[in-house]
């Protein structure tokens, strides 16, 4: 049993926080998702002096990390409908969390067909 006790402390990424600290980080992040109109995780990590990676990769953070995302996007999306903040910055933050304004258009095989008979008609005349 002690064995595995040591081999489970030496696996993955050692610790650089304590049980409290992590503790401190974690309240920290609820309150700021909480009193922030559009949270920004490289804002929390500057303003609480830690690397924005340690939010994505503590266990202990992931959740509130994504919860601040999931706001931060339907904020976004919801200022930006209503025009209450920069578009252009709007459309970048969105398109950073996985957005994108690409049109996709579905084509049946039959209306290509028809397509590619109306351009050959058109050129051979």
């Amino acid at each position: 049993m002690c064995y595995n006790k040591r081999m489970a402390n030496e696996v993955g990424r050692p610790r650089t926080f304590t049980d409290e600290q992590v503790a401190e980080i974690r309240d920290k992040l609820v309150q700021y998702i909480a009193t922030t109109e559009i949270p920004i995780v490289a804002e929390f990590a500057y303003l609480n002096d830690i690397n924005r990676q340690i939010l994505y990769d503590y266990p202990e953070f992931s959740t509130l990390t994504k919860k601040l995302i999931a706001k931060k996007e339907a904020q976004l999306e919801r200022k930006g409908l209503m025009n209450e903040v920069n578009s252009t910055m709007a459309i970048f933050s969105l398109k950073q969390l996985g957005w994108r304004d690409k049109q996709e258009i579905e084509t049946k095989s039959s209306d290509q067909d028809k397509i590619v008979n109306t351009i050959k008609e058109l050129f051979s005349k």
